[in-house]
């Protein structure tokens, strides 16, 4: 009985040892010997980084950034195509270390580094929130080799008076021209909308405008922000004797000046005080909008930026719409 277990154990360690050989000897001798299977193929990986246009010339970006800082006002751009930045400057004209209130959902959670307008960003605060690719305009070039050395930095030159050519420019970055042109689509058509509801109510030949206040002056919005989307978008009536834009600049007028320019509708931003200092004006009180009552008053916070906002512009057209029809 002894014997017979011994001799089965070993047989078995020697079968077990056999085909252990055998395997390992098919295996090696495999990879020398040509096989008539058709080899595997690699997946294709996605390349990881790509080259775009820049005001410094090309720069190779992450293709799929995961962590944008904004310093350069583009933000609400980059949500509409699905990149929500970690960190950026599009906060309120009014005070920096807020989000102006229609942008407070969409940018909840990002890290506000300065204003799209001002000349310094905060890169201790980009430091902190470790991105994966920067964004400035020319205005913050100085910090550039500073961002440099944080990630990679590119710089763009948003345009602000041509929405549409800004988004564009933003959808060929990040190529994401599709979801670009199904918003300027959708906008478009609600701005017509709006604007044939408007001109049904009040008259096909109603005219309309709307300027900033700001001490004795009084900036004009002509070719940008509300006039913008009251003559292009809208397809409103511009009046008589209103300047044409030709730069960023909002171009200016006295109070006489504004009786030179005589609109059946006034919308204005204003502080309480800039208010006060109007309606105790006889010069105010004798335009015929005034008198008919056909002002529309709004706060300089947040209307100065949401008409220049891409995103803020679409959810104004509802507010237009009420406020204009009377």
């Amino acid at each position: 009985m002894y014997k017979t277990t011994w001799f089965a154990r070993v047989s078995r360690q020697a079968l077990i040892s056999w085909g252990v050989s055998l395997v390992l000897a098919f295996a090696l001798g495999g990879c020398n010997r040509p096989s008539s299977a058709a080899p595997a193929k690699d997946t294709p990986q996605a390349p990881q980084t790509r080259r775009v246009n820049t005001l410094r010339g090309p720069v190779a970006i992450p293709t799929r950034p995961q962590r944008i800082a904004d310093a350069s006002g583009i933000s609400d751009m980059l949500c509409i195509i699905g990149y929500k930045p970690v960190a950026t400057a599009d906060s309120d004209a009014y005070d920096y270390t807020r989000f102006p209130t229609y942008l407070q959902d969409l940018l909840s959670g990002s890290v506000i580094i300065g204003y799209p307008m001002a000349d310094t960003v905060n890169v201790e605060a980009i430091l902190a929130v470790e991105p994966d690719l920067i964004i400035i305009n020319p205005r913050q070039e100085k910090a550039y080799e500073q961002l440099r050395a944080i990630a990679t930095t590119i710089v763009i030159e948003p345009t602000v008076n041509d929405w549409r050519g800004d988004l564009r420019m933003v959808g060929e970055l990040f190529e994401a021209q599709s979801a670009v042109e199904a918003y300027i689509a959708e906008y478009e058509a609600k701005a017509q909308e709006v604007g044939e509801a408007i001109k049904a109510a009040n008259g096909p030949d109603a005219t309309y405008f709307a300027f900033l206040t700001g001490g004795n002056a009084y900036y004009l919005f002509t070719g940008a922000a509300y006039g913008d989307m009251f003559y292009n978008d809208m397809g409103l009536k511009v009046p008589p004797g209103l300047p044409e834009q030709d730069s960023i600049t909002l171009p200016t007028v006295s109070l006489e000046g504004l009786t030179e320019i005589p609109a059946d509708y006034l919308v204005i931003l204003a502080s309480a005080d800039d208010r006060a200092t109007l309606e105790g004006s006889s010069v105010w009180n004798s335009l015929e909008s005034v008198q008919s009552g056909k002002v529309i008053w709004l706060p300089q916070s947040p209307y100065f930026n949401q008409a220049y906002s891409i995103y803020g512009k679409k959810l104004l057209l509802d507010e237009l719409k009420d406020l204009l029809i009377s």
